[in-house]
């Protein structure tokens, strides 16, 4: 479906709402009052605009003239543009710093290595992008909260929900606890001879800001900050490995490191400025390339591995040291962590979570870690089957899934009203 929204004059003094979608076909409707689709333009209200590329991102298994989703994507507007025009909704710096730190703690939870966490996302220009995103969304739960307030819900709305509509009553998911290996082709002293003396050979050939960021532009494989020459800011230094403070504070201001290794990489740095508790850096990453062979001798190698500690019942903390002198492989252990679904991998959840038993090891899964092609084996240690709610012992949790059902229905309403003044051109795709 295709929307003009025009405001009524009615309304001028309150918002104004001007939506442009266009239809998909080639040819693009074109009024006679001569309006033509801006590039890329699907939506504008007030000030925000929504792109085409937006929708196809958050729609890509849909129609763009799906309505449901349309709908919901006008709806996050309309609230954003609202929430703003509100005097009595406030965004305070603390909160926005406290959402901000909540997210990129979740962020950490999915990158084993610490330093390729901090080398992706933090960076001025991210922070920058993100804190606005964030700030929106903030002005949405505080404009959603204000008008659903008043929501309540009762006990006999409760059981009558689970009675008239058992299929939309969420289950407990389940949830397993699992230890695993990551095994990494270990490269030969030959290998990482040639990438140190690439490093080193960049580094003879750096002799200003602007050498080293055409250096990082040219060959740095750290994607986020290559294209910014290199520049990562704004470290916080409590959150780096004490390998990686202690070589990056023996530097000067200016100076540029020797080339060291890391779980992501081999890496040079160069300290731009060191403050109290945070530092810039640029810095170049040469990621590790492993041979067929080499990842063929580490897929036998786990699975020699696996067999052994079956037969051998060897304990993962045991295994560190009977791996530390090996020749062919580097390791990742991590023992006791409890995941749900939507945190495993598509190949961990298949071999893991559906079919493991306690006790028993996966064989080795080639997946990509760090941005490295690796082999993980998983022993599960332990399950919590998932399980349908019951009104007795989750009550609490009913009351509020049934409860957000409510509030949802009321925003809904919200928007209908609000847009009963406002006049629809429709054209059907």
């Amino acid at each position: 479906m295709n929307i003009c929204i025009y405001m009524d004059n009615l309304n001028r003094k309150f918002f104004f709402i001007i939506l442009f979608l266009f239809c998909v076909f080639h040819n693009c409707f074109s009024y006679s009052s001569g309006l033509e689709k801006l590039s890329g333009i699907s939506v504008v209200i007030g000030n925000d605009i929504i792109l085409d590329s937006e929708i196809r991102n958050r729609n890509e298994k849909k129609s763009f003239c799906d309505t449901d989703f349309l709908n919901n994507l006008l709806i996050q507007k309309l609230m954003l543009y609202y929430a703003k025009k509100d005097k009595s909704i406030k965004i305070s710096d603390q909160e926005l710093e406290l959402r901000i730190q909540e997210f990129l703690l979740e962020m950490k939870k999915k990158y084993i290595n610490q330093e390729e966490f901090l080398m992706q996302f933090q960076n001025k220009e991210f922070l920058k992008k993100l804190t606005e995103e964030i700030k929106d969304q903030k002005y949405i739960e505080k404009f959603y909260d204000k008008i659903t307030d008043d929501v309540e819900v009762s006990p006999k709305e409760v059981i009558n929900f689970m009675t008239q509509k058992q299929n939309k009553i969420p289950s407990i998911p389940k949830k397993i606890c699992i230890s695993y290996i990551v095994f990494y082709p270990k490269l030969s002293k030959i290998r990482k001879k040639k990438i140190i003396d690439f490093l080193n050979q960049i580094k003879k050939e750096i002799h200003s800001d602007t050498d080293f960021s055409t250096k990082a532009i040219l060959f740095s494989e750290d994607n986020s900050s290559a294209l910014k020459g290199g520049l990562v800011q704004g470290m916080k230094i409590h959150n780096l490995s004490q390998k990686f403070v202690d070589l990056v504070l023996s530097l000067k201001e200016g100076e540029i490191s020797k080339p060291f290794e890391t779980d992501l990489g081999f890496h040079i740095i160069k300290l731009e400025e060191k403050r109290k508790d945070e530092i810039d850096i640029r810095h170049i990453l040469v990621k590790p390339k492993f041979s067929k062979k080499e990842l063929y001798k580490t897929k036998l190698f786990s699975e020699f591995f696996r067999k052994r500690m079956i037969h051998q019942k060897i304990n993962l903390d045991k295994v560190q040291s009977l791996l530390n002198q090996n020749k062919v492989v580097d390791v990742i252990i991590q023992d006791s962590i409890w995941m749900e679904e939507p945190q495993l991998s598509k190949n961990t959840k298949k071999k893991a979570f559906f079919f493991l038993k306690k006790g028993e090891i996966t064989n080795p899964n080639k997946e990509i870690i760090n941005g490295k092609e690796a082999f993980v084996i998983i022993k599960l240690l332990d399950e919590i089957p998932s399980k349908p709610l019951s009104f007795e012992e989750n009550y609490n949790f009913l009351k509020n899934f049934v409860k957000n059902i409510k509030k949802k229905e009321k925003i809904k309403n919200w928007a209908k009203e609000i847009l009963k003044n406002t006049y629809y051109v429709k054209i059907n795709c």
